[in-house]
């Protein structure tokens, strides 16, 4: 990793099709030649990426020059603005999931450092089986570059209402998030297992709401705080018509957001003195609008931190759920503990009673967690059946992932925590998400796929 603002990377998209050109913006201080690396990450027989491409090519370098960093608007708002220094063009190969893109020094002091940003390769023409939800819009949020996000934090300017996408990430500024941690070993699982599955972000389904009705089985990875009106109604909209859903992360959902700039920029006051006259427009939280939207109305539990200085910590079995047939062949008994995979933010059924009586699903809960204390709630994963015959999942945790998958070479995830009853369970649990289908939907067997 480079330090300093020795080499610098945005891309012009958050998502992009086969075919595509995806412009990117490099800058490098002092000025340095680089070389522009692009990845596919996966399983890959447990090597965790592939590389698609370089630009300008393999055996070439660029000259990269140095970009300032613009001030903020009256919003708090900075976008770079940097001029697009490689155009990288999309194969119609290339497999949908989540591309890397790494611009690495190849002279000046810092030769060999590097810096990294995103682009998730979608499919919309294709019917898989499985979607992946990106959280990017969370990663904006948290995204620090220039010294503004979506948050007060140390060592930061005053709480931006807007932040853009038309600028690096700081991944590992105050409070910088990316897919590392809680998504990489989740897409890794998915992919060992085969099954039928593609990708888009949150800015996409924002844009593109109806494409959750392709697929069977909708997962929500990692993160995924920040959602558009649009993306809230999509999801609802799809559960409702049989679509089912998989959250496995945490605090999903919890910020409304509007997107701007043809989603290039997140905008959120994040409270109800957003000037926006629709009571069930303002960004806020989902559970201050008028009338409230709990995201347990949708995930089935919900969030109920009130302070962040509780430790992660173990699930326990549910004894009641011993019989469920997602517990089949898992090993697990009441005695079972899976330590270190609930998270400091973890969901819960809720403590509020308006709130849960707001929700009003039937819940069967796997893993629980006691916590107490200033939290109003617990943490719990659980599972409800919808009306129209939809199965919703939620972990309740942003480790979870981290009992599926142990990639050495990672280093945003907790190791060691990796339980083979655990990843029993989620087979089961996708298998059956997979296979319940009350629509009747069959879905395309996409090219490619199988080059995971």
């Amino acid at each position: 990793m480079a330090t300093g603002r020795a080499v610098e990377v945005y891309a012009g998209s958050t998502d992009a099709l086969p075919g595509d050109l995806v412009g990117v913006h490099v800058s490098t201080v002092p000025a340095a030649r680089y070389r522009l690396v692009v990845y596919r990450l996966g399983w890959y027989g447990g090597v965790g990426a592939r590389q698609v491409a370089c630009s300008p090519g393999c055996a070439q370098d660029e000259q990269g020059a140095p970009q300032a960093v613009p001030p903020p608007d009256g919003d708090g708002r900075i976008v770079a603005g940097w001029p697009v220094t490689d155009t990288v063009a999309i194969a119609p190969g290339w497999v949908s999931g989540y591309y890397l893109f790494r611009a690495i020094l190849t002279s000046g002091p810092q030769a060999g450092a590097s810096a990294t940003t995103y682009v998730i390769v979608r499919t919309p023409s294709w019917r898989s089986a499985m979607l992946v939800q990106v959280p990017v819009n969370t990663w904006q949020a948290y995204n620090s570059w220039g010294g503004r996000s979506l948050y007060d934090l140390p060592g930061l300017g005053p709480r931006a209402r807007r932040v853009s996408f038309d600028r690096p990430y700081a991944w590992y500024g105050p409070g910088g998030q990316g897919p590392l941690g809680w998504e990489l070993p989740l897409v890794r699982f998915i992919e060992r297992n085969g099954w039928d599955v593609s990708y888009q972000s949150d800015v996409a389904t924002d844009a593109w709401p109806g494409s959750l009705l392709r697929h069977r089985l909708v997962v929500v990875a990692g993160h995924d705080e920040y959602w558009s009106r649009r993306m809230r109604d999509g999801f609802e909209l799809a559960r409702d018509q049989g679509v089912n859903l998989a959250f496995m992360g945490a605090n999903d959902a919890y910020w409304q957001v509007q997107m701007e700039d043809a989603g290039r920029t997140v905008m959120s006051y994040k409270s109800l003195y957003d000037p926006n006259p629709d009571p069930l427009g303002k960004t806020a939280m989902f559970r201050e609008l008028t009338p409230p939207r709990y995201e347990c109305g949708l995930i089935g539990i919900q969030h109920q931190g009130v302070g962040l200085h509780w430790q992660p910590g173990d699930y326990s079995v549910v004894a009641s759920s011993l019989g469920d047939p997602w517990m089949r062949h898992t090993g697990f008994t009441a005695s079972t503990r899976l330590p270190g995979i609930v998270s400091v933010e973890s969901d819960s059924i809720p403590g509020n009673q308006t709130a849960a009586s707001s929700c009003g699903h039937t819940l069967t809960v796997f893993f629980h967690r006691e916590l107490g204390g200033d939290k109003d709630g617990n943490a719990d994963a659980t599972r409800y059946i919808a009306p129209s015959g939809a199965i919703v999942f939620a972990s309740g945790s942003h480790q979870f992932s981290w009992g599926l998958d142990d990639f050495k070479l990672n280093p945003d995830q907790g190791h060691g925590l990796v339980s083979r009853p655990l990843q029993r369970f989620m087979q089961n649990a996708f298998n059956s998400m997979l296979r319940n289908d009350p629509r009747r939907l069959r879905p395309r067997r996409r090219h490619g796929a199988a080059s995971r």
